[in-house]
């Protein structure tokens, strides 16, 4: 077991969004976590990265703490950065100091830019990437981290259904633990081991 959440509610103010919910992520299974806007999915995704509290319960790594990485949901404002795909790929590697990737660093890159199918349009610009290379440009970015765990909030979100299955292949091919946040019931259906559905007291997690 990588991750289990045991008795966790969030509440703002005095309104809880759900409470008394139960859950786990096995290694290598992909946990849809769904619901309706405003039912507090985001909001469950901040307290497993560790940027907020939960209101109640607890969220424990069986294992030891997991290293995750983040994969955020279609943003076209990426298209204004003026950088090749590549070279937006390897911001992760960015230290400040230092504009050059070392032996070690090309050779990741290029690796992981195979993986996502990317190699072959790497050095065009970000502006011309459609939706789908550019979900996969910001999965590239999170892979290039090595992490354990992968935090998929919306990312498949305003993508066709064609560029939706390529990006989940990429993600499944990885065989890591992900978390991921949808709507989309095909792609749940599809691709989740279990599905954490987030209704206010009607809560509950399936393991299919």
């Amino acid at each position: 077991m990588i991750l289990v959440g045991q008795q966790i509610g969030m509440r703002f103010g005095s309104r809880w969004l759900y409470q008394n919910v139960d859950f786990s992520l096995k290694k290598g299974e992909i946990l849809a976590i769904t619901g309706e806007n405003g039912v507090g999915k985001t909001t469950l995704l901040r307290a497993i990265l560790g940027q907020m509290d939960l209101s109640a319960g607890a969220l424990t790594w069986p294992n030891g703490p997991q290293k995750m990485a983040y994969v955020p949901q279609f943003r076209p404002e990426v298209a204004q950065f003026g950088l090749t795909i590549r070279d937006f790929v390897a911001l992760s590697f960015y230290r400040g100091w230092s504009p050059f990737l070392t032996r070690a660093e090309k050779a990741a890159l290029q690796a992981v830019l195979a993986q996502t199918h990317l190699q072959d349009i790497a050095d065009r610009g970000m502006d011309t990437a459609s939706g789908g290379e550019r979900q996969r440009a910001y999965l590239a970015q999170a892979l290039l981290q090595q992490p354990d765990v992968l935090i998929l909030d919306e990312a498949t979100a305003n993508l066709d259904p064609q560029a939706k299955i390529t990006l989940m292949d990429v993600v499944v091919s990885t065989g890591l633990s992900v978390l991921m946040v949808s709507h989309d019931e095909r792609l749940v259906a599809k691709y989740a081991h279990g599905v954490l559905q987030l209704r206010g007291e009607g809560s509950k997690f399936i393991h299919v």
